[in-house]
């Protein structure tokens, strides 16, 4: 199923749900990457300030009720189910035809006005302009965010930074203030600044440079203090005597985002071939570096890592589409192996994700001509872990699993 972006589906759901998007107060963010670190830096913050919150991320990581946050914590089962339900049959009774996607949004409204949240954090799904979340009211909103944008779904919005970034910034509203990643490249924030003047809405641009010295982002790679600087100062613009200095230090420095370098230890047991090695783990970096941006941060912590590491044993998939052209150059070193795989198909509320065929990605690194100690393909993410394994065991070389949210997910699923 394709994506389509409309806004008219959702609007007449959520009408004949009550309206439940009205209920919260919203912080919004877009952006191509880093927009589920901002949310999770903002939702760690006001949790530290002791102001109840709820967030909305997208994809999920390991089931759609991953999504739907409270205070930092997956709602119940229960809630979720219930909500899911009710927004389900509304939609089926009407005959509305919303997609999966609309589906999800609107029963994280609806599950945020039943647990009355006061304040609710969004992340778009994808752009903003026309993206299901941007249906929340100017009223409502305290406040949107902007990370760091690159080319990405660029059939879907646009061919150029700057048709991007429009589609981005379409999530401003009027008076609302936005805060938008300073590293951006110029293009952007010329396109930031004609929508700002144009909705009368107070732009600010973040640097890391304004960051508290003493804050320590919870969350590993250099690039967390861009997004640290984005999250601060929409904390700071909220305006809540609750938010201190204190607290968002705190907030900060307990922020947890799964899936975005972390550092895992894998339960070798958990693969069939080492089911007695009850106490045997892998160290691994998991990360869901799924663009060239993304891919140049996660080589940058990468290469800080290779005084201890001298090299990686990659485990790559990445869905369908995707463009992989200047992908792989900025991970991929002579010493380095690398194993394709290909993430589960079938994955809930989300049925037009595919995975790369990973004989077509060891094709293409090959004619990217990308040197490297090996090169293999195998499609069962169980047995490339296992390869992996057997390989790190005699090189030394620690297991990075990337290229994909949904291969990373494959792997906490274990």
């Amino acid at each position: 199923m394709p994506i389509d972006l409309q806004l008219h589906r959702v609007q007449k759901l959520l009408k004949l749900l009550g309206n439940p998007h009205h209920h919260p107060k919203f912080i919004h963010i877009a952006g191509t990457n880093g927009k589920g670190s901002v949310c999770a830096y903002i939702s760690h913050a006001l949790t530290a300030s002791g102001i109840h919150n709820g967030r909305f991320n997208s994809p999920h990581l390991v089931t759609p009720r991953d999504s739907i946050q409270c205070d930092n914590h997956p709602v119940s089962e229960y809630i979720y189910n219930t909500s899911k339900a009710h927004v389900q049959k509304t939609n089926d009774e009407f005959n509305i035809g919303c997609t999966d996607f609309e589906l999800l949004t609107c029963t994280a409204f609806e599950i945020f006005s039943r647990l009355t949240v006061p304040i609710a954090i969004l992340e778009v799904g994808v752009g903003g302009r026309m993206d299901a979340t941007n249906i929340i009211p100017a009223e409502s909103t305290l406040a949107v965010g902007i990370t760091k944008i690159g080319l990405d779904h660029q059939g879907l919005l646009g061919n150029t930074i700057a048709e991007i970034a429009y589609q981005k910034v379409g999530i401003f509203k009027e008076n609302v203030p936005a805060i938008i990643d300073g590293t951006n490249s110029e293009i952007v924030l010329e396109v930031a600044r004609k929508e700002a003047l144009k909705l009368n809405s107070q732009l600010i641009i973040a640097n890391r440079a304004d960051n508290d010295e003493n804050l320590e982002p919870g969350l590993l790679g250099d690039y967390q203090l861009d997004n640290v600087s984005v999250a601060v100062q929409i904390l700071k613009n909220i305006k809540d005597s609750r938010i201190t200095d204190e607290s968002i230090k705190k907030g900060i420095k307990d922020t947890k985002w799964p899936g975005r370098l972390q550092l895992y230890n894998f339960q070798l047991k958990k693969l069939d071939k080492y089911k007695n090695n009850d106490d045997k783990a892998i160290k691994m970096v998991l990360d869901g570096a799924h663009n060239t941006q993304a891919a140049i941060e996660l080589g940058k912590c990468l290469n800080d890592m290779r005084n201890d590491f001298k090299s990686f044993v990659f485990v790559i998939g990445i869905t369908k589409g995707k463009d992989v052209s200047e992908l792989f150059k900025k991970l991929i070193t002579p010493n380095d192996t690398v194993i394709f795989t290909q993430f589960n198909e079938n994955i809930e509320g989300m049925p037009w994700i595919e995975p790369t065929d990973a004989q077509e990605l060891s094709n293409e690194l090959k004619a990217q001509k990308v040197d490297c100690q090996n090169n293999i393909a195998i499609s069962n993410v169980n047995d490339a872990l296992i390869k992996a394994t057997e390989i790190s065991d005699k090189t030394g070389g620690r297991i990075v699993v990337c290229g994909s949210l949904y291969l990373v997910a494959d792997i906490l699923r274990l």
